[in-house]
Parts: structure tokens; sequence; C-alpha cells
């Protein structure tokens, strides 16, 4: 497939997955996505697109982890630096060898114990794209995800690099410890330093031309876009984390550390919606592409007579439970020394633990890494196994944290008490109404009372329990039906004029942008909602004839 169209099948999933996931809410959208990749994977072969990792994490993963540092909270995330580096160094190393002795015991061949060390660093760090997916619709403890953030954001340079010396040991048959460890503080530390250089170096351009008032919001977004993509390929060039240089840079570009001018206001609230755009995009394609690439590595090896495929699956179970045991394990000896360091219950850090524990989800980053294990000393079939085995690792692990996730949070996203807003806003609308009769701009304010009206409708209704929430969902969607009927019924008798009709439409259609979907029977939705839209195109249809006749 020529690579423009393999573009628009991308592009239209995209569109189509968001579509459904708003129709169907309950469905997580990263796992339409990844059986939307599934599916065009088989339908085409592997012919679609084919993932290199270098491209892959220069631009993908690294717009994604720049945008990520450029909005964290550093400071919050720094409060608990101890457990994040515990988690990005000792967790994923003993992840590395437990993964990999446990796949040198059970895979069905004789693969060298290096390779199976190169599965185990492939799989040892977290996915905090995966995580953010799974995790946007629901609810956690603040401090939960400041330590997710910032394991997140730098635990892949330790995962490469410890894939790097299996790699190396594979191939060369050497193995220091003593190289190893100073490969990865040279690795950080460059990494760290090329961030910061670039970042500065940004800052620095954008100062002059402000100072020569050619400073252009336009020019500077389009460098703020190149930015993460320069310092991952110029720290990669120099052999150091591009991955590190990418998270250093958009920390380094956060609001908080850089003194804000009118420009930069400006800058940031087109900035604000474009990357919301672009950050949707490459999220989706994460997906998108983990599920293309699971048809090409599972076929070869399910359909090879080599292998029985029943002890395979088993594996991966195997392989992925013990991953999220040994991180289980390691956080919950933390946790325990800490309670009783502070003399507290042990019973209250379970839950604590278990939630970072299923926090680890693996994602594409996994795949994107093992593409990079060498031939060397291995015959295809047994190449391919080992892809087989962390693609396979990989679902199941993301499988697995959409299923049990949403069962330790706290409640859904933003579940926040809005008291005091609702308080404030009923003063604003008080006050309103006491200059409504002295305006002479009438219309205008009772235009800015309906906007403020409506903002405190959808405050008070996240006060209420998810009984009234279902209630209203249906008396909405009941309510738009009968409203779709009625308008039909008074356009044909000539009692609207299209004017009127239009804009009646556009009142129904922000009624059903007001109806909660999780709230509401996915069916009954969906099939008011397509009544509507073929009534609205039966309409225009009608009319344009109409008109064509005149």
């Amino acid at each position: 497939m020529h690579l423009s169209s393999a573009l628009l099948v991308l592009l239209f999933s995209l569109i189509l997955s968001n579509v459904i996931n708003r129709i169907f809410p309950r469905l997580s959208l990263p796992l339409i996505q990844i059986i939307f990749g599934v599916g065009i994977g088989l339908l085409f072969k592997g012919r679609v697109f084919e993932l290199e990792t270098e491209l892959f994490l220069a631009f993908i993963i690294a717009p994604l982890l720049f945008r990520e540092g450029e909005e964290s909270d550093i400071t919050s995330i720094l409060r608990n630096w101890k457990l994040i580096l515990f988690l990005i160094f000792p967790v994923i190393f003993v992840s590395t060898l437990g993964i990999g002795y446990l796949a040198k015991s059970i895979l069905p061949v004789s693969v060298p114990l290096s390779a199976c060390l190169a599965i185990g660093a492939a799989l040892g760090p977290t996915d905090f794209v995966a995580y953010s997916a799974i995790a946007k619709r629901f609810s956690f403890p603040k401090w939960i995800g400041y330590i997710l953030q910032g394991e997140g954001l730098l635990n892949d340079a330790s995962g490469l690099v410890a894939f790097q010396v299996a790699v190396t040991a594979l191939t060369t048959g050497a193995f220091s410890l003593l190289d190893a460890s100073w490969n990865l503080f040279l690795s950080v530390m460059g990494g760290f330093l090329v961030g910061l250089i670039t970042a500065l170096l940004n800052r620095l351009f954008l100062t002059i031309l402000d100072n020569m008032d050619a400073a252009d919001v336009t020019g500077a977004l389009l460098l703020e876009l190149v930015l993460p993509i320069a310092s991952y390929f110029v720290a990669e060039e120099i052999h150091v984390s591009g991955i590190i240089a990418v998270v250093v840079a958009g920390i380094s570009l956060a609001s908080r550390f850089k003194k804000i001018t009118v420009f930069d206001a400006k800058l940031d609230s087109i900035s604000h919606t474009i990357w919301g755009t672009i950050t949707f995009m490459l999220n989706g394609m994460v997906f998108f592409l983990l599920g293309t690439e699971l048809p090409t590595l599972a076929m070869p090896v399910l359909q090879s007579s080599t292998y029985d495929n029943l002890w395979l699956l088993l594996a991966i179970v195997l392989l992925t439970a013990t991953m999220f045991v040994i991180r289980f394990v390691m956080i919950s000896t933390v946790f325990a020394q800490r309670a009783w360091k502070n003399k507290r219950p042990l019973k209250r850090i379970w839950k604590s633990a278990t939630l970072l524990t299923f926090s680890g989800v693996k994602g594409t980053v996994s795949i994107a890494t093992i593409l990079l294990l060498p031939l060397a000393d291995m015959t295809t079939l047994e190449h391919s196994l080992l892809l087989f085995t962390v693609a396979g690792v990989t679902l199941l692990s993301f499988l697995t944290g959409i299923l049990v996730l949403p069962k330790l949070a706290t409640g859904s996203a933003h579940t926040t008490n809005h008291y005091m807003q609702i308080a404030i806003l009923n003063d604003v609308v008080g006050e309103l109404g006491k200059d409504l009769k002295q305006s002479k701009h009438q219309g205008a304010v009772y235009a800015t009372i309906d906007n403020y009206n409506q903002r405190l409708e959808n405050l008070i209704l996240e006060q209420e329990s998810n009984d009234v929430k279902e209630e209203l969902a249906n008396i909405r969607v009941m309510i738009m039906e009968i409203e779709s009927e009625g308008l039909e019924y008074a356009y044909k008798k000539g009692q609207l004029s299209e004017l009127e009709y239009n804009l009646y439409q556009r009142y129904i259609k922000g009624l059903e942008r007001r109806i909660n979907r999780g709230f509401v029977s996915s069916l009954s939705y969906a099939f008011v909602v397509f009544v509507r839209g073929l009534r609205r195109l039966l309409h225009l249809a009608f009319t344009f004839k109409f008109h064509l006749g005149k």
C-alpha cells in the first residue's frame, strides 16, 4: 500500500475510533484503536506500516514525552524522587533478570540467555502513554499520579540501556557490570545536558526575536513542535539518551521555569489547542501501530508446526504474571519498610502497592525496543518467537490494566467538590440579573446569563449520585427524540422556515452533546442519534432537490 493511502487509512481509523468511543464510552478508546490496527494488519498482511524503532521513538514517543514534561508538575514529582528512582533502576533491572531467566526456562526452544534478558529489558519500562490512556477516565490519588508520571518520563532510558547491554552480550559474548553502569551514567547525564542546552537555545532565540520585535506566534509554535524531534536526534547522534533529552527539554520549557510575557501568553493559548490535537493523533497512532504489528509478529510463530501454540500462550501468561508479581513485591517491600518506620498499619499500603503494580502496563515502546534485537546466533523462527513473546506480554499487560485499574480508582475522573464555584457563579448570575433592566444590550446579557446557568447546571450535576445522572441522561435522550420528531412535523406543515429549522437543529445538537453517555444505554443513544441524523440527511436531500427543481 502506498504511504499516502496508508496515512489516509490511519486518519480515518482514528476518526472512526473516536466516534465509536463517543457513542459507546464504556469501550476504552485505546482498545478500539488496537482492534482497528489488528483488523487492518490482518487485512493487508503487514503491508500497511512497518514499525521503524528510530522513527517511532523520534516522531511519536518524543513529542508525547516532551508535552508530558512541559505540562508536568516537577515540584510534586520530586517529592517522591526516592520511590521514582527505585522504580526506574532496581525494579527495571530485577524485572529484566527475572523475566529473562524465566523466558529462558519456559520458551519451547533453546534461546541464548542474553536474548532472553533482552526480552526482560524490553518489558521492563512502564509505558506512561499506555497508562495515561487507561487512567484518563478515572480518578486516582494525586501522589500516585505524580510517581507514575515521573517513572514514565524517565524509565525508557534505563530500559533501553539494559536492552543495549543484553544485545552487546548477545553479539560479543562479553558482559561487564562496571561498563554497563558507566554507560548508563553517561547516557543519562548526556541526555540531560543535551535537553537543557536545546531548550536554552530555543529560549534564547525567541528572546532575541522578541527584542528585535520579530517574534511570531506561528514561527515560535513551529519551533516548539520541532524541538523534541531535534533534541532526540542530536542526543542519539552523540550516543546518549534521546528520551532523557526530550523530557528535560520539555520540563525546561514549562511555564513555571520561565518568565511569562504577553507573547508567551498568546503562544500558550494557541499551543494548548494545537498540542491537544497532536497528542490525540500521536496517542492514537501508538495503539494503532501496536495493533498492526501484532499480526505481523504473531503469524510466523502461530503458523509454525515447530511450536505448541497452547504452550506459547501459557508462557505469555506466566511471563506477564511474573512481571506484575516482581513489581508488586518490590513496591510492597518499600511501602512496608516505610510503614514500619513510621509505625503505621500495614493494611493501608496494599491498595497503593496494587495500584502502582497494575499501572506498570507495557505499550508499543516495548515492541519498538525488541525490534532492535539482531539476528545474530539465532534462526529467523527463533527471532520471531522472541518478538511474538514481547508483543503477547505487552498486549496482555495492557488488557489487564484496562480491567484492573478501574476497580482500584477512587471514582470517575474530575469528581471534585464544586460548592464554592457554584456559590460564586450564583452571585455572578444574581448581579447580572440586577443589571439586566439598565443594560442597553439585553440580548448579550441574556446570552451571558444563559452561559453561566449552563455552567451551574454542569457543576451541580457533578455533585449528584450516579442514579440521578442516569435518570437525567435518559430524560434528555427522550426529549431529543421527541423534539426531533416535532421539528420534522412542524417543518412539513409549513410552521417553520428553513432558517428556524436549522437553528432548532443546532439546539438539538447541543442537547445531544450534553447527554452523559456513560449513564445511558449505548444502543438506545446510538439509535436515537442515527434516526436524527437520517432525518437530517433526508431533509437536506429533499430541500436540495426542491431548490434544484426551481
